[in-house]
């Protein structure tokens, strides 16, 4: 847990976002980031798969099988399209940590990925 201090510190600190935008995007994330983590996953609601459409159920079902941390970066990346920095500044890493979640996370997704397409076959 962190100290008053360190808390103190930190309310104070400005983060400048390009747009108003990202700073949406930013806090929106960080709200469901936090209710992910006080809600066990096996409660958090889903829609059923008959509304959705077979790839992306296969998609989210992989995504949901790779760490927390290169899901995030993932998602945010390659998904939301947004810049490096800002997911950095999202997840409270460094930049150079986004490209190593990146560059671990994509291969293991499409192996995922492959996978599911190899059962279904």
């Amino acid at each position: 847990m962190r100290s008053p201090r360190h808390t103190r510190r930190r309310c104070h600190e400005t983060v400048i976002f390009g747009s108003p935008a990202s700073w949406v995007w930013t806090a929106a994330f960080r709200i469901a980031s936090g209710m992910l983590k006080r809600t066990p996953p096996s409660s958090v609601p889903v829609a059923r798969d008959e509304e959705l459409a077979e790839p992306v159920i296969d998609l989210v079902r992989s995504l949901s099988l790779l760490p927390e941390q290169q899901r995030m970066a993932i998602v945010m990346h390659d998904y939301a399209d947004r810049p490096v920095k800002e997911v950095a500044a999202v997840l409270g890493i460094a930049t150079a940590t986004v490209y190593v979640h990146l560059s671990r996370g994509r291969p293991r997704l499409r192996e995922l990925l492959k996978d599911g397409d190899d059962h279904d076959a």
